[in-house]
């Protein structure tokens, strides 16, 4: 039974029991089919408990791939080892997803939206959002986040083991940090985080990084990932690039180039040898030119996979938040416009932005020209209104 996951189990267990009632009839079945389909904590929350307790199989757990500890550029042999099939599917759908391969990831998650296991659930409906929200489909990204706060809710009102709450309040914080959405109403989730395994803890603490960043505690968002590498036991690929990213925004958003550039470039490096260019996507405009300055020349297929990523994520982030100027933005700025709009937004100079990206100052003007043009502003503070915090 352990290769076949827990929803093949659930039917086979189903059908038994309505055959061992067919045959033999009597009331007690019926405690049977509760205590099969239902577990002992309530409701279908305490399920994965049940089979950890009666050791019928692995433990699930929330994004297992994410969790997963391993050297880069194994993530496939990663995939391809869990031996439950539904952890196996759900692992190549976040293999997909950190890859760029969008399509692929929502044709595995759709069918596990619906799942009776919470883990695989939460799973599914993170990267049906997100993987949709790249893929430009606004209303399916909104079913995604949907099925997260549902989770999330019916977590707050039942008694569920503080594990799965956990997991809940994770989903919940990813479906509204990430996408710069208000957390009003959500528990906090500090005490909690001590619950979660140890790489989606580190996920955890890059997306409480990303909240505290939002609030302006740039400093205390930086320090944050900092002490979580520090007192990391072992290598999380995909959570730690993802504290990279937040921990070289926060340096870029205060003009710490060189700080900056060595986390991105520390970080890419490995990353790249498992093809994860999505956390790069993600992150491209709080990056602020950082791509364009430390992969465009270093790696320019690589980086013309990106650009590709960054438009059509763009196109789902701003059909989601500021649809009035979904247009202008992402159907009329490349990438480079972009980045260079977001550092003039944010105070840089002509000579700065130069020096960072690279280029010559009389290039920044004819970029910045033509950026005016496209958007029909007439000076820098009338960008701001396009661009992220």
């Amino acid at each position: 039974m352990r290769g076949l996951g827990i929803e093949a189990v659930l039917d086979r267990v189903w059908c038994f029991c309505v055959i061992f009632k067919f045959i033999f009839g009597g009331f007690w079945i019926i405690i049977v089919v509760k205590v099969c389909w239902f577990g002992f904590e309530g409701g279908l929350w305490g399920l994965p408990g049940f089979w950890r307790r009666v050791g019928c199989m692995c433990d699930y757990v929330v994004l297992p791939l994410l969790n997963s500890s391993f050297e880069p550029g194994r993530a496939r042999e990663v995939v391809e080892g869990f031996v439950d099939v539904d952890l196996r599917n759900i692992a190549r759908a976040e293999l997909f997803y950190f890859t760029g391969q969008a399509e692929e990831c929502c044709e595995i998650t759709r069918r596990y939206l619906s799942s009776r296991v919470i883990e695989l659930k939460l799973s599914a409906c993170i990267l049906y959002g997100y993987s949709n929200l790249s893929l430009g489909n606004v209303a399916a990204a909104k079913r995604g986040m949907e099925g997260i706060q549902s989770c999330v809710k019916i977590a707050m009102k039942k008694k569920v083991p503080k594990d799965v709450y956990a997991s809940c309040l994770l989903a919940g914080y990813v479906g509204a940090v990430l996408l710069h959405l208000p957390t009003d109403g959500m528990p906090a989730f500090g005490e909690y985080s001590r619950m979660l395994p140890e790489g989606l803890r580190l996920f955890a603490t890059y997306v409480m990084a990303h909240h505290t960043y939002l609030n302006g505690e740039i400093w205390s968002a930086y320090g944050m990932g900092k002490a979580a590498l520090f007192m990391a036991e072992r290598s999380y690929p995909i959570s730690m690039t993802y504290i990279h990213c937040m921990m070289a925004v926060c340096a870029i958003n205060r003009k710490h180039k060189q700080e900056a550039q060595e986390e991105m470039l520390r970080r890419w490096e490995l990353a790249k040898m498992d093809g994860f260019l999505e956390p790069f996507i993600e992150h491209h405009g709080l990056l602020r030119g950082l791509i364009e300055a430390c992969i465009r020349n270093r790696d320019p297929e690589a980086y013309q996979r990106i650009t590709e990523g960054v438009i059509s994520f763009s196109r789902g982030w701003m059909a989601l938040h500021n649809p009035e100027n979904r247009r202008k933005v992402t159907g009329e700025l490349s990438t480079m416009e972009f980045s260079i709009a977001m550092l003039a937004s944010g105070g840089w100079t002509n000579k700065e932005i130069g020096e960072h990206l690279g280029i010559s100052i009389n290039t920044v003007k004819h970029y910045l020209t033509d950026i005016f043009c496209k958007l029909n502003v007439k000076k820098r503070d009338e960008l701001k209104k396009f661009m992220l915090k």
